[in-house]
């Protein structure tokens, strides 16, 4: 039994170590397959698959068996007149009755506009009256019993014609199919939020280490100052300016570790983690895209990406299936509008028989005497006159169409300024990394030098000060140019439809670090 448990305890400490793991641990891509399992708002998305699938089976419902039943049993005593004939056979003029109803139907509705129906119906009378409906002397409490069945079919030529019966189950599937196909480009901009969330925890790990290592350099230059104040060479009022200044770069040291612990956060609250686990996420393991390894050439041509677009934006091709929709809504309520002009055949058979017990009951659909049959055809016609409830909601349908199509457009339209927008934003971050990663290289040597006439006593400490202060600026500068760089090719992926495959799980680096290829 022991060696059990701790197989247990094991195994569960096993399973705790490989959530752990998952939830703490990784770069971009585990992150963003984690966002696809883990974020309530992914989560979100798919449920409305699940909304749309409860439409369609309501539209199906349309069309379901519809099974109906009654059972009807009464009784009635009557005291007669005395001038009632029926009085002189019966004792006390009482009259007792009792009355049985049982009702079985089945209809079906096709998706032609078709109803087909099948009723029967069975009626038992009982009563004391000693005579029956031919006026023969049979006794008292005989039943009577009659059955009828009826079969008919009824087929709309007008309002609800073969053309429009089922246009709103073929509505709900188009909204369905929207749904499923609108979820790619759902869940590629949660990837989005996460992607940019950690390229801002990769900054502020960076740019803590940048204050860190700035007050470092801050300490080094007050020791050195120590030492040629010990040596004569500079005044002791420097040493207050510098450490004036190594306070300042603690506090902002303190501040970056904030943004740290906030962009930590921030990226747990992207993929859906809770506080606890978005604490335990572990320093990032993949730093920035590079230019030249993100496939980065100069003069992309901004109408193939917009093409590219086009091609792949999933949420294009679900605002037409939306359309579509509206369209098959909008020729139903259309057909609303047209008279109710319905053609009906009908075959009924039944019979009728008199005497007790379950086999005279049965008799009366199988023996000769007191069958009947019969057939049939009918013409309904109804119109309402000023039809204004039709008219209200086609007019409300056609609205909608209209609406839609406006928005369908404008969705075009505005993908193609947000492709030119990242388009022109990658193009911009590129100079800008440039120029910062130009910068940067020149203010290392100029500290550099700086420091060195510091030491040798050709500059004063301000200048010192100054330059230090510019190269922390420039690291920042440099950190932020880089994750701008890095949030722009997630962005153009995000735009042309790129980000995500159908099958949301091919999640690869290249997403991340490569602009999309045309």
């Amino acid at each position: 039994m022991n060696f059990k448990i701790q197989i247990t305890v094991l195994f569960i400490g096993m399973v705790g170590l490989v959530f752990s793991q998952t939830s703490s641990s990784g770069g971009i891509v585990e992150f963003s397959k984690l966002t696809l399992s883990e974020s309530p708002l992914v989560e979100s998305n798919r449920l409305s698959i699940s909304n749309a699938e409860g439409d369609f089976q309501i539209q199906k419902s349309f069309f379901d068996y519809q099974l109906t039943s009654g059972i009807t049993a009464g009784a009635n005593n009557s005291n007669l007149f005395a001038a009632d004939p029926r009085s002189s056979l019966l004792n006390n003029n009482e009259l007792d009755a009792s009355n049985l109803n049982l009702g079985l139907g089945l209809q079906k509705r096709f998706r032609i506009g078709l109803v087909a129906s099948f009723s029967v119906d069975y009626t038992r009378l009982n009563d004391n009256f000693p005579l029956n409906r031919f006026n023969q002397n049979i006794g008292a409490n005989i039943d009577d019993h009659s059955m009828t069945s009826t079969f008919s079919l009824t087929q709309p030529l007008l309002r609800g014609s073969v053309n429009v019966a089922s246009a709103l189950e073929e509505s709900s599937i188009l909204n369905l199919e929207s749904e499923k196909t609108n979820l790619t480009f759902k869940n590629s901009f949660e990837l989005l939020q996460t992607a940019n969330a950690y390229w801002q925890y990769v900054a502020a790990n960076k740019s803590l280490a940048v204050f860190q290592e700035n007050q470092n350099r801050v300490q080094r230059v007050l020791d050195i100052t120590k030492e040629l104040v010990e040596a004569d060479k500079k005044p002791a009022g420097d040493l207050a300016q510098i450490q004036a200044d190594l306070a300042n770069q603690a506090r902002q040291t303190k501040v970056a570790e904030q943004n740290l612990y906030t962009a930590k956060l921030n990226l747990g609250r992207a993929i859906g983690l809770n506080e606890e686990d978005s604490k335990k996420i572990n320093t990032p393991v993949d730093d920035f895209p590079g230019i030249t390894t993100s496939g980065y050439t100069a003069n992309l041509d901004l109408n193939k990406y917009i093409l590219l677009a086009q091609e792949n934006r999933s949420d294009i091709e679900a605002t037409k299936q939306i359309e579509e929709a509206v369209k098959l809504q909008l020729q139903f309520v259309e057909n609303g509008r047209r008279p109710q002009l319905d053609l009906t055949g009908f075959v009924n058979y039944g019979g009728a028989n008199i005497g007790n017990g379950i086999n005279n009951a049965l008799a009366t659909l199988t023996q000769r005497e007191g069958r009947s049959l019969g057939f049939g055809v009918r013409l309904n016609f109804s119109f309402p006159i000023n039809n204004n409830n039709a008219r209200g909601n086609y007019t409300k349908s056609k609205v909608a169409l209209e609406n839609q199509q406006i928005s369908n457009q404008n969705l075009k339209r505005n993908i193609d300024l947000n492709v030119s927008i990242a388009l022109n934003n990658l193009n911009n971050s590129v100079l800008v990394l440039e120029k910062a990663e130009e910068s940067l290289s020149y203010y290392k040597q100029v500290f550099s030098n700086e420091k060195e006439k510091f030491q040798n006593g050709l500059t004063t400490l301000l200048n010192l000060i100054l330059f230090q202060e510019r190269l922390t600026f420039a690291e920042l500068e440099y950190l932020q140019a880089h994750q701008q760089f890095a949030s722009a090719i997630v962005n153009l992926r995000y735009q042309t439809g790129t980000l995500i495959g159908e099958s949301n799980k091919n999640i690869t680096r290249d997403l991340f670090y490569t602009i999309p290829k045309i």
